[in-house]
């Protein structure tokens, strides 16, 4: 017996050792597929950058190369390791889901939305999707706290090499720093990065609230009705990229309306609020921190109470004001926004619910556009019969990312792609909506604009929406009195609320906040409209030239004028070269910030102009600081170079004369 024994245990243990190498490879496979599948799913399923996903699988073998071994024997390395861990898989979900909500990494419209209200709609509308997502945000930590036991994977040593409490905890505290540095090297900390510098820079605008408009005297102004029509942008009508019958009542408007075809979205306007703001304050909603998010507007009973926005304006002049949306108008602060901004009665999905006879279908985000309408309809009707006129505001929802929520009663429009249904079915309601009003309504004395509140983020028809994304644009037309044409000059959400106001011949000339009107950034140089950067605004700025203290750092890149910091920036951006300038008027008020690559770009235009720039002509030249009128005449203006730090403390007006 002891000699078969003895022929049989080499096998024995050959077999085992085996047996153990199956699971610790099954093991590995499982811990790189619960590591890695957010990057897996994002590279591979929403065309997210592959270094991502290397950068998933090196950091999932460092986790297995450093805990996985059998060496943590005691309790406060597998912590650690966990809890790292459990870090690095939230960054990953919370990339994962800025790519399957957008289409792209860490942005304002992320952070901005991850609320327990955003959850929730979350939750009604992907449930299935919410509970594996959180399942995997609690499965990894969990899993490497079991697999980082020592004898988990790793084979036991007969003779174990005995090791103290307090070298367990070196050798422990030496796998963290290792870890954490390769963490913060990992491709979702460093979007996450990209995001806060970039979210530094842009918040390194000037803030500003200044309205100013003259009436029309003697007049009564048109009606204006604006329609925000959830992610309706314009590229729905690019027939190189959808059916020419998607969108056919739009179409039919558009022939009839001034169509203005370059509406670019800025930074800080890309979600709901945020259009809302932006086009009738004039300028963006700036997120100061991550997760401050759509809990800001609403924490504020008076969100942005020094403004002046375009509901404030129209009861100046004397309007009657209603804000209507299928949505909560708690969600996001849309009902405080509006209440504090002119906006007699605002009402959302439990007032339009209050006010329906009969009982309502609701998707999960609120009521259905059509009975939006509908009521909408009524109250419009009541408002016709007094003598003010009237501003109303509309917000669709059922065109909402990913997949639309069209009511049930909008069966003519089936497709395999389930927004065609909605975006269809939407397109359908407006034009039924518009030939109502026009049987109702006095539409000579009706402004009606339909108004994309942001660029659609990634739903079931992305392939076509990413496929060109700088030729992406918003959709803005405005009816009145059958006035048609197309208006190409570049504008933003800015521009909506003071264009609005003029057609409605209420003002004769007017800016809100940022937003001027398309007439008025045409008289202004072309290089000062093209500038990508997001302007907000709280307070009044007020600096001059000639009678502020001046300031420029070389070395931290920043221009100061008065108490106002300008950090020298690329479009944002960090600064590599080009040129950073102030513009001035002849009086040496401040008017604007721009950046262009070079002076050529702006010396035609900006010619003779008061201003003061940082200008790097190439990544290696040297960086020169010039001050005066723009000319290729360099006795025009004074020019520093390798000054460190300059102080301009009584800058004569006679020394910049025309």
């Amino acid at each position: 017996n002891n000699v078969l024994k003895a022929a049989y245990e080499p096998v024995e243990r050959t077999k085992r050792v085996s047996e153990r190498k199956v699971m610790h490879h099954g093991t590995l496979v499982l811990w790189l597929l619960a590591f890695t599948w957010p990057a897996l799913w994002s590279v591979l399923g929403m065309g997210a950058s592959p270094l991502w996903l290397a950068s998933s699988f090196l950091l999932a073998g460092l986790f297995a190369f450093v805990g996985f071994r059998g060496r943590l024997n005691h309790w406060h390395g597998r912590i650690g390791l966990s809890a790292l861990g459990f870090i690095v898989i939230i960054l990953n979900w919370l990339l994962a889901v800025s790519y399957y909500t957008q289409g792209t990494g860490f942005n304002d419209q992320l952070f901005f939305h991850v609320t327990p209200t955003s959850l929730g709609v979350a939750w009604g509308t992907n449930r299935l999707q919410m509970i594996s997502q959180f399942t995997a945000l609690a499965f990894v930590p969990v899993l490497i706290w079991v697999l980082s036991r020592p004898t988990a994977i790793a084979p036991v040593s007969s003779n174990p090499v005995p090791q103290s409490k307090w070298a367990s905890v070196h050798s422990s505290a030496s796998i963290s720093l290792f870890l954490g540095a390769a963490i913060v090297l990992s491709y979702p900390v460093l979007d996450l990065v990209s995001y806060l510098v970039d979210r530094a820079a842009y918040s390194t605008a000037p803030q500003r609230v200044s309205t100013e408009f003259i009436p029309v005297e003697g007049a009564r102004p048109k009606n204006i009705i604006l329609i925000y029509a959830e992610s309706l942008e314009a590229t729905y009508f690019d027939k190189s990229l959808f059916d020419e019958g998607l969108l056919p009542e739009l179409s039919k408007l558009k022939a009839r309306a001034k169509v203005y075809t370059d509406v670019r979205q800025r930074p800080g306007t890309g979600w709901t609020i945020a259009g809302m703001v932006a086009s009738q304050c004039g300028f963006s909603v700036q997120v100061n921190a991550p997760f401050s998010g759509n809990t800001r507007l609403s924490a504020s009973e008076r969100p942005y109470e020094t403004a002046k926005c375009l509901g404030d304006v129209a009861k100046e002049l004397g309007y009657q004001t209603l804000a209507m949306g299928g949505a909560t108008s708690a969600f996001a602060g849309k009902g405080n926004f509006l209440r504090a901004h002119g906006f007699d009665r605002v009402w959302g999905r439990e007032e339009i619910i209050s006010q329906s006879s009969v009982p309502l279908e609701l998707s999960p985000w609120g009521v259905h556009d059509d009975d939006l309408f509908d009521l909408a309809l009524t109250e419009i009707v009541k408002l016709e019969a007094n003598v003010q006129p009237y501003l109303v505001s509309l917000l669709t929802l059922d065109t909402h990312h990913p997949d639309g929520y069209p009511a049930s009663s909008c069966t003519q429009f089936p497709s395999e792609n389930p927004m065609d249904t909605a975006l269809s079915c939407t397109d359908s309601q407006i034009g039924t909506f518009l030939a109502s009003l026009s049987e109702t309504v006095d539409m000579d004395n009706t402004v009606v604009a339909i108004f994309s509140d942001h660029l659609a983020m990634r739903n079931s028809h992305w392939p076509q929406l990413a496929a060109n994304p700088l030729k992406r644009r918003l959709l803005f037309m405005v009816l009145n009195g059958g006035v048609a044409a197309e208006i190409e000059t570049p504008i933003s959400h800015y521009e909506v609320g003071p264009t609005l106001l003029v057609e409605a011949n209420a003002v004769s000339s007017i800016n809100i906040g940022f937003g001027r009107t398309e007439e008025s950034l045409r008289a202004e140089p072309e290089s000062s409209r093209f500038f990508q950067r997001a302007l907000y605004a709280e307070e009044t700025l007020d600096l001059n030239l000639f009678r502020d203290k001046l300031t420029v750092d070389e070395e931290d890149l920043r221009i100061t004028l008065g108490d106002s910091d300008f950090y020298i920036t690329e479009n944002g951006g960090t600064f590599v070269y080009g040129v950073y300038m102030l513009v001035f008027d002849d009086e040496g008020q401040y008017l604007d910030v721009l950046y262009a690559r070079s002076l050529d770009e702006v010396m035609t235009s900006m010619r003779g102009k008061l201003v003061a720039y940082f200008v790097r002509e190439t990544r290696e030249s040297d960086q020169v600081f010039t001050i005066g009128r723009l000319s290729d005449d360099p006795n025009t203006s004074r020019s520093y170079s390798e000054f460190g730090t300059l102080e301009f403390t009584q800058l004569s007006r006679s020394e910049f004369s025309d």
